[in-house]
C-alpha cells in the first residue's frame, strides 16, 4: 500500500497493490508475480478504505478453496480469470 502513484514503492509488482487516488480512497492492482517479473494490473477503481475487506475477501476465499498446491495469489487471479496477465508495458493499461 502506498499513498503516491509515481510507483517508487513498486507497487505495480505486487500481487496485491492498493496505490492511493484520493484521501481515504486507492486503486486496487491485482495479479503481479511473485517473484516480480510480471506487472500487476488495475482491478477496481477508487476503493474506500471501508471497501477494501469487502472487495478482497471474496477473492482470497476463492483462493484458499480453488488455488493448486503452490500456487501463488498473483497467478490464481490470472488463471481464474479475476484479471488478464501483463505480458508486457502496453498491456497494462489493458482490461
Amino acid at each position: 500500500m502506498t499513498g503516491c502513484p509515481n510507483g517508487c514503492a513498486r507497487p505495480y509488482n505486487a500481487e496485491i497493490a492498493f496505490v492511493g487516488k484520493a484521501p481515504g480512497a486507492y486503486n486496487l492492482y491485482l495479479g503481479g508475480s511473485h517473484s516480480g517479473e510480471r506487472l500487476n494490473k488495475i482491478y477496481r477503481e477508487t476503493v474506500t478504505e471501508e471497501q477494501i475487506l469487502e472487495v478482497l475477501a471474496p477473492i482470497i476465499k476463492q483462493y484458499a478453496v480453488e488455488r493448486m498446491e503452490d500456487e501463488h495469489f498473483g497467478d490464481f487471479v490470472i488463471r481464474a480469470g479475476i484479471i488478464k496477465e501483463t505480458r508486457e508495458g502496453k498491456d497494462f493499461h489493458e482490461v
